[in-house]
């Protein structure tokens, strides 16, 4: 939530979710990638095994190859799918421990788990990722080191072995770890970056939205009203007097009182509602789905709680606030024609004598 108003019905831009959806978007990219290398390499294997007359695992990895081909196609043409990846997940993991009970090529399956690693973590990222690898080292183990384990034709000696799976060990730590880095450098850059564009939209002094802000949020109103038929109301505020206040007291003690009415004016509007600081002492509030005479009975309100907080300080201290009130009407007028109807009836009610509300 953007620091200086409430919960934000307006703001289109979900930070966690942008961050989800970029990641999904790496992950399946390098699905794509993964596919690629698995059907290139697997291709290879059964050249290589249909070279040497083994005609049965020359088919099987063509066939495996096929299958991968198939799955890369599908990709591409579904589009963006949190399946992908459990997807690209599962046939690598079926081309693994085919690989590693048949020994593959030469007896060189193993080498697959050189692919296997790197592609869960990408996949699955590092905690998910080094999950199911210490799974599968666990698997991987068994199928080698227990006695005629079914289906093992491939002939692997004990210290092959032994050597594999310390490979397999410290293979998965170690892009864990690489990955483990980029995850926290992203999250770091996620945070500055959510940082800066709360800075860019907040005032520093009083923690409302700026008038950039505003700005972006009357125009999205105004693009949802449009398109809804619906009705907002601006109000524009402006502490009366205030030149006086700094010049008797001093500007430290004009600054608290900023930052005083600003809370009085967060604290008292809906959770829908936008206060923001709109110029030195000019305050906006932007009502949506209300009329002038709804607008009217908050700036009234509003009023009130500004005035009331003459009581806050000692000795007690002249506080007013004279709003211009305006409804906004996406069938007529532009945002711009509905801030200068606003600003000008908040300068009548200076001209009637300030602390009050004008909104016709």
């Amino acid at each position: 939530m953007t620091p200086g108003y409430k919960n934000n019905s307006l703001t289109l831009r979900n930070p966690l979710e942008e961050t989800r959806q970029l990641d999904l978007r790496r992950r399946i990219q390098a699905s794509g990638y993964m596919l690629i290398f698995s059907m290139a390499i697997t291709g290879a294997m059964g050249s290589i095994a249909l070279t040497g007359g083994d005609l049965l695992q020359a088919g099987t990895l063509f066939g495996v190859a096929a299958l991968i081909l198939a799955a890369y196609i599908t990709i591409n043409l579904v589009g963006q799918s949190r399946s992908t990846p459990l997807l690209v997940g599962t046939l690598l993991l079926v081309l693994y421990f085919y690989l590693l009970l048949s020994g593959g090529v030469n007896n060189t399956g193993l080498m697959w788990a050189v692919m296997l690693v790197p592609g869960f973590i990408n996949l699955y990222g590092y905690k998910v990722g080094v999950a199911a690898l210490t799974a599968i080292g666990g698997i991987t183990a068994l199928v080698l080191f227990y006695p005629q384990f079914p289906g093992l034709t491939a002939e692997y000696d004990t210290a092959y072995r032994a050597r594999f799976l310390a490979v397999f060990g410290a293979l998965t730590a170690l892009t864990a770890l690489l990955d483990s880095s980029r995850h926290q450098t992203q999250q770091l850059l996620h945070r500055l970056t959510q940082e800066l564009e709360n800075r860019a939209s907040t005032d520093a002094l009083t923690g409302l939205a700026n008038r950039r802000e505003a700005y972006r949020a009357i125009n999205e109103m105004e693009r949802r009203n449009r398109h809804l038929a619906g009705r907002y109301t601006v109000l524009i505020g402006d502490l009366d007097n205030f030149k006086t206040i700094n010049d008797t007291y001093g500007h430290a003690f004009g600054d608290r009182v900023l930052q005083d009415v600003a809370e009085a004016l967060r604290d008292n509007i809906r959770a829908d509602d936008i206060v923001a600081r709109w110029g030195g002492e000019e305050f906006l509030v932007l009502l949506p789905n209300t009329d002038l005479r709804g607008g009217g009975v908050l700036a009234e309100k509003l009023r009130g709680r500004v005035e009331a907080l003459r009581r806050k300080y000692d000795p007690p201290v002249d506080i007013s606030i004279s709003f211009g009130v305006a409804e906004g009407d996406p069938a007529c007028a532009t945002h711009g024609q509905l801030l200068a109807e606003a600003d000008a009836r908040m300068y009548r009610a200076k001209d009637g004598g300030r602390n009050q509300v004008v909104a016709v």
